[in-house]
This record gives C-alpha cells, sequence and structure tokens, in this order.
C-alpha cells in the first residue's frame, strides 16, 4: 500500500473508532436511548437538526454518503434523499458503521497519485482527494466532541 494512504487510512480509523481519546465510537461507548435521542430545549444549528447526539450521528454519517456520491460517484446521493432513517440508536449506529466502511474501500482503493486528483466536493467545492478524505476525518473528531460535550451536559 502507498504510503500517504495508508497514513490516511490510519488517520480515518483513528477518528472513527481506533483512537483511545477522541474518536465517534469511543464518543458513543455507554450511550443510553435517553442520552441518545434527548432534544436540548436550544439549538442555534443547521434548521434540520434538533441538536440531538441522534441528529448528530445521522449527520456524520450522511456526510460520509453525500460528499462520497458528489466526490466520487454520480451524484445523486443528497441529503434529500439519504437512505438513513433516524430510528433505533442500534440501527443508526450500525448505519454509521456502514458509511465508515464505504468512505474506508474508497479511501483502500486509492493511490499516492490518485489522492492528487482533483474533485467536487457536495456544494461545488473542487479540493483534491486527498483533502476530501482530510476534511472527513476532521469532521469525525468534531462531532465525537460534540457528542461527549452533549452527554457531559446529560449524564449523571
Amino acid at each position: 500500500m502507498n504510503p500517504r494512504v495508508a497514513w490516511l487510512i490510519e488517520l480515518q480509523h483513528r477518528a472513527f473508532a481506533k483512537s483511545p481519546w477522541h474518536g465517534v465510537l469511543g464518543a458513543l461507548k455507554g450511550v443510553d436511548e435517553n442520552t441518545f435521542f434527548h432534544v436540548p430545549p436550544h439549538h442555534s444549528g443547521f434548521p434540520w437538526m434538533n441538536g440531538s447526539i441522534c441528529d448528530i450521528v445521522f449527520h456524520i454519517a450522511g456526510d460520509k454518503l453525500v460528499q462520497m456520491s458528489a466526490a466520487f460517484e454520480n451524484g445523486t446521493t443528497t441529503w434529500d434523499n439519504l437512505p438513513l432513517k433516524k430510528t433505533s440508536m442500534q440501527q443508526m449506529i450500525a448505519e454509521l458503521h456502514a458509511a465508515h466502511a464505504r468512505l474506508a474501500a474508497k479511501l483502500a482503493s486509492e493511490t499516492d497519485l490518485s489522492l492528487t486528483n482533483k474533485i467536487t466536493s457536495w456544494g461545488g467545492k473542487s479540493m483534491s482527494a486527498e483533502n476530501l478524505y482530510l476534511m472527513l476525518i476532521e469532521h469525525d473528531l468534531y462531532h465525537a466532541g460534540q457528542i461527549r460535550y452533549a452527554r457531559n451536559l446529560l449524564e449523571p
């Protein structure tokens, strides 16, 4: 495997699951259904989100799918037609795993050279494939912090 690709794969897996400090799955470990679905009394984020951990998980998984579709596929998967459902916590975490696996498989197919290819991300922004992967790694870390913060406010 190419060194740059291997490094990005390691970073991606750490941000999602392997980090002993800041990964998404670590932030979700031990969360209960009440905390997962709790809607805070005030939320000033995106209008289509309510500030719950449920919505954060939906957003993390959805962004992986939407960005992959825009950058590497035909762009038909959008925020308006995501195949994700806000159902049980267990089902949503399974969908999060599936979205991560899809992204990981695509990244594993890259080469150091293909990482320099220009792609168009969701919203029409042009960047290198490598920068898209880095953005999605940072996205996991950002939202893992949000989940931890929400849990700190809600759990005894």
